[in-house]
This record gives C-alpha cells, sequence and structure tokens, in this order.
C-alpha cells in the first residue's frame, strides 16, 4: 500500500478514517504471499482456488472476510503486473 496515498485519504476525509476491516489489512501481506504461487500460475483466472488457498490459511475467517481479501490480493496482484513491480 502507498503510505503517501493513505495520508491522502485520510487527510481528504477531515482527518477520519473511512476504512474497516483492520484484521484484513494487518494479514494482507501474509496472504499475499499465500497467494502469489496462485496468482502467478496459469490457475490465476480461478477465483475458487484462491478462496480455497486462503481458507486454508486462515481458516478461522468468515466467508466474507475471505471474500473481500480475494478481491484486495487479486487487484493488488493486477496493478503490480501491469506496473510490472511483481
Amino acid at each position: 500500500m502507498n503510505v503517501a496515498y493513505d495520508q491522502g485519504a485520510s487527510a481528504q476525509n477531515g482527518g477520519a478514517e473511512r476504512r474497516t476491516n483492520h484484521h484484513l489489512r494487518e494479514i494482507f501481506d501474509q496472504a499475499y504471499h499465500v497467494a502469489s504461487p496462485l496468482l502467478d500460475s496459469s490457475l490465476s483466472s480461478s477465483t475458487h482456488f484462491l478462496r480455497i488457498t486462503l481458507h486454508d490459511a486462515f481458516p478461522k475467517l468468515h466467508q466474507q472476510d475471505i471474500a473481500i481479501l480475494c478481491v484486495a490480493v487479486e487487484r493488488v496482484h493486477r496493478e503490480r503486473v501491469k506496473a510490472g513491480d511483481q
């Protein structure tokens, strides 16, 4: 995540943090690391496999949290691939 962007977003909203799911933000880097091999493979188009992988890695998360994490991980991966940052 871009810290400058995060600070700018907070400043635009009067300093109030609007984001929720802080528990997911705390584990995002670990989830991205777990999901990276799947995202880099030919199976990357299958959200189902990504959900199973993340559920296996974080079994205590609710299904809704797994879905949120999947969307975030896929989006960051697409942005990094597009930017050439993998």
